[in-house]
């Protein structure tokens, strides 16, 4: 018997072990799922919208439509601006127009209609890609590609005790909001224990350079975006912002009436400094030119064999000399067809391989620059 009751017992000590490391591994199932969500980021569809409506009506949702195209239009071209070209404004007009898709769902917000609260729900249109880059190619005006540069933003806060934090959720929110708006990818720290180990609230106030950088590693941003804000005794919100990213540093101060509105503001500021790095214009090489350069061109006879090389090539209506540096041409080429046809073409009989971009040559982070421009070349071997 006693046998038996010891048996039950082991039995029942290994079913506690059991269930206590199945709970142990639940809870760092759990935990490990949260930080990497968080960890992702912010995903960013720069040609959906969303729009909070009263009803399903034709009318409400045109009404929703234009709203909602305008703001994609700037977010699209990067140019705040963009909405009050003459073609542009014509276009919002007609918003449905540009619309491929859309859905309603429930929400538990309200909407204000004739002075009474009524529930509100969410109308989620998407536009379509095509139809939006020909307007504003039409337009004369950017189109800053959806393959954008991920920011990591640190932000602190001063009372008016000198107390410095780290910012809340709320504020984590509204810089979700306004990222959003702008289509920019954003990553917000963990705040997590070695979040709190590798950086203060002090540190992120003074920006110190190197505690920043330290604590960002983990993150894998393409660029980190300090702030610092504080109330004056006028009730004003001021800030001092630096942003890091291997094209350049800028820094900057604003100020405004409400933390809302500042984030917005500094949002506005980083992304059309990015829009001015990344967005392609009409006014450039145009959709129909194409930059590449040629290493491994060692002498005049090479040099010559390449050009005639391309100029030959079927779809390659001209060819143009734009540098001549050792051992390397860079060329504008003026093609029928679009940038896959010309690689297509360019790899079939081995003449030209693609070779590795060059520190030399290129700028770092090209891979958020249009392809087969003077800053992000098509990089090609001739082979002798």
């Amino acid at each position: 018997m006693r046998q038996l009751t010891q048996c039950w017992r082991n039995k029942d000590n290994s079913q506690r072990s059991q269930g206590h490391n199945l709970t142990r591994i639940l809870i760092i199932t759990i935990l490990w799922a949260w930080s990497a969500s968080g960890w992702a980021g912010q995903v960013v569809d720069i040609y959906r919208a969303e729009v909070l409506v009263a009803s399903q009506s034709a009318s409400e949702r045109r009404a929703a439509a234009r709203q909602a195209f305008e703001e994609l239009v700037q977010r699209v071209s990067g140019d705040r601006s963009a909405a009050d070209h003459q073609q542009v404004r014509e276009a919002i007009a007609q918003a449905q127009d540009y619309i491929y898709e859309f859905n309603y769902s429930s929400t538990r917000e309200t909407l204000e209609v004739d002075g009474r609260e009524v529930p509100a729900m969410r109308l989620a249109l998407k536009f379509s890609p095509g139809a939006v880059e020909s307007l504003l190619r039409s337009a004369g005006l950017p189109l800053w590609p959806a393959n954008r540069p991920s920011v990591l933003v640190w932000l602190v806060t001063e009372d008016s005790d000198g107390l410095r934090q780290i910012i809340d959720d709320d504020r984590r929110q509204l810089l979700r909001q306004h990222a959003q708006k702008r289509g920019l990818p954003l990553i917000l720290p963990l705040q997590d224990l070695e979040d709190r180990l590798a950086i203060s609230a002090r540190e992120l106030w003074s920006m110190d350079e190197s505690a920043v950088r330290r604590a960002s590693n983990r993150y894998s941003a393409n660029a980190i975006l300090v702030g610092r804000y504080s109330r004056t005794s006028s009730g004003m919100v001021r800030s001092n912002w630096q942003l890091y990213h291997p094209l350049g540093d800028p820094a900057f101060a604003l100020d405004a009436e409400s933390p809302s509105e500042l984030l917005s503001l500094a949002l506005d500021r980083v992304a059309e400094h990015f829009a001015g790095l990344y967005a392609i214009t009409p006014r450039e090489e145009g959709p129909d030119a194409t930059i590449i350069q040629v290493s491994g061109v060692s002498d005049f006879g090479s040099y010559k064999s390449a050009q005639s090389y391309l100029e030959g090539l079927a779809l390659v209506r001209r060819a143009e000399l734009v540098a001549l540096r050792p051992d390397a041409l860079t060329i504008r080429l003026y093609v029928e067809g679009d940038l896959s046809r010309l690689l297509s073409t360019l790899s079939m009989d081995g003449q030209l391989v693609p070779s590795a971009q060059s520190d030399e040559v290129s700028l770092p982070e090209n891979r958020f620059l249009p392809r087969g421009t003077l800053v992000n070349p098509l990089m090609y071997r001739w082979q002798h």
